[in-house]
């Protein structure tokens, strides 16, 4: 009964594309009601029933020999809805840019675009789209060093894919930069802030001024949506940016984005985190660069770099057997934009990939995937992967996350690859392994303190390659992050409908930290 229902739940779900899983089991247990004879008798034993089940599919997805049954629901029969109106990348197509950059945009789009349509759905609803002819005033965040950037220069010029005639943008490193009469008056259009790589503080500062406190004098208070079917937990936005200008809880301020695909730095802002302004990122921007940094950190060690390097420096021949990353596991903790990038290069070598993440049914149905675990079967992935990549967000969950005791459970060949955030892992265990070879290697872009300071352990150790917070950083990164934020840009402003063909609008959830 429950492999029936199981079934009938996955060809709903095929037929449906994104109806919400209650309604889908409702359904299965509708037909199953009808075709197997004895169904349980109510939606409570039902909904029990599927959870049990679901366990066992999601935590032994491929396990075929813990697993004696064929698995109700291999990834590859949920293939990837075809997300032709639910790309969440960039347009080439609409875009103006340098022709240097074209392709790797182009690039950029294809693989965003491949990523599972559900994991994108969430969001749509929270954008504040403001009213046909309204102009919203646009206030950048960034450095000195920045404001005569190219990136800045072509949103100035309306170039790409930024709306024209719909945004009046001022751009700032303090907050002494902008308008006054827009920082302090509750009164007026629409306002959108973009962080560009400046002091977050003044972001916090704007967040205080008057533009975005609430008013309510003469007005009828607006009521947010709230609704967690249409909007990620813990945020909440306003349905237009004209509801919010006319006495909302966030004042005129209507939306954030972060130019970055971390938000952490702008999340530490009580005025951001606390406000129920919707938050953006780049989230997508860079994945590409960061899923090759993560393939060659596990080409360094397996073919064994280092050693060549050091007897090419020798001047001495060393011919020595070399290892592959065909048929090796690649477990990725963190399952996310980043994560599934790695799967995507993993799986192109003829890797195994096992996948760990908060919520792993946002990515059932990815066939990159060959095992899926919750975050909580951390232990078991580090012991299956001869090469761990932590692609974790820092969030107070995450922190310290990757312990002695998760460590010690890797292979002795076992290479660690970070991409991710260097506060998720415990430093001094990890240290502690690689000093004494419990562990192969680690491969490490980013860390607890940056820059690393001076005379830090992982300097000296051969078996720890080390980039230093570059793995992302392209020649055309500010690019990049720049075409993403215009992607958002016009999905704001209506250029492109929500959930339609080139709209983007990575909503960050507060309360996750991401």
């Amino acid at each position: 009964r429950f492999r029936t229902a199981y079934r009938l739940m996955a060809q709903l779900q095929l037929a449906t594309s994104a109806r919400p899983l209650a309604s889908i089991a409702s359904a299965a247990v509708s037909l199953l009601r009808a075709t197997a004879g004895r169904p349980p008798s109510t939606s409570t034993s039902v909904s029990a029933a599927y959870k049990r089940q679901n366990s066992l599919v999601v935590g032994a997805q491929y396990r075929k020999n813990q697993f004696p049954l064929r698995p109700l629901l291999p990834c590859r029969w949920l293939t990837t809805r075809h997300a032709a109106g639910l790309s969440n990348g960039l347009n080439p197509s609409t875009s103006q840019t340098p022709a240097r950059h074209q392709h790797r945009r182009a690039l950029t789009m294809s693989a965003l675009s491949s990523a599972p349509a559900t994991a994108r759905d969430p969001g749509f609803a929270a954008v504040p789209t403001p009213p046909n002819g309204v102009t919203t005033t646009l206030l950048i965040v960034t450095k000195d060093e920045y404001r005569d950037s190219n990136p800045l220069r072509r949103l100035l010029a309306c170039e790409g894919a930024m709306p024209a005639g719909r945004f009046d943008v001022h751009v700032g490193a303090s907050l002494a930069d902008f308008p006054q009469e827009v920082l302090n008056s509750s009164e007026g259009g629409p306002v959108a802030l973009l962080w560009w790589f400046g002091d977050p503080d003044v972001l916090g500062q704007i967040m205080r001024t008057e533009c975005a406190q609430p008013n309510l004098t003469g007005r009828e208070k607006v009521t947010l949506p709230s609704s967690k079917s249409q909007t990620p937990a813990g945020v909440t936005a306003p349905a237009t940016a004209a509801a919010a200008a006319a006495g909302g809880e966030c004042g005129r301020v209507v939306w954030v984005h972060s130019g970055a695909a971390g938000v952490e730095n702008v999340l530490r802002l009580s005025e951001v985190r606390d406000s129920a302004v919707p938050l953006t990122n780049a989230k997508g921007a860079f994945s590409a660069s960061l899923g090759e940094w993560a393939i060659f950190g596990c080409m360094w060690f397996a073919k064994k770099v280092n050693a060549m390097r050091k007897a090419q420096a020798a001047g001495k021949w060393m011919r020595d057997s070399v290892g592959m990353l065909q048929g090796k596991t690649m477990s990725i903790v963190g399952y996310g934009d980043i994560g599934r990038a790695c799967a995507v290069r993993a799986k192109a070598l003829g890797m195994r990939v096992v996948a760990l993440r908060r919520n792993p049914q946002r990515s059932m149905g990815d066939e990159c995937v060959d095992e899926l675990l919750p975050l909580t079967e951390l232990h078991s992935a580090m012991a299956a992967g001869d090469f761990v990549v932590l692609s974790l967000p820092h969030t107070p969950q995450t922190e310290g996350l990757v312990d002695a005791a998760a460590v010690a459970c890797m292979k002795p060949g076992g290479v660690l690859v970070n991409v991710g955030r260097g506060a998720v892992v415990d430093e001094p265990a990890l240290v502690d392994a690689l000093r004494r070879d419990a562990i192969a290697g680690a491969a490490l872009d980013v860390f607890t303190v940056e820059p690393l300071p001076e005379g830090h352990a992982f300097y000296g150790l051969e078996n720890c390659l080390m980039s230093f917070h570059c793995a992302d950083l392209t020649d055309d990164y500010f690019e990049l992050t720049m075409d993403t934020f215009m992607q958002h840009a016009r999905t704001y402003a209506g250029g492109v409908g929500d959930g339609s063909e080139g709209a983007t609008w990575n909503l960050v959830d507060k309360s996750a930290g991401y």
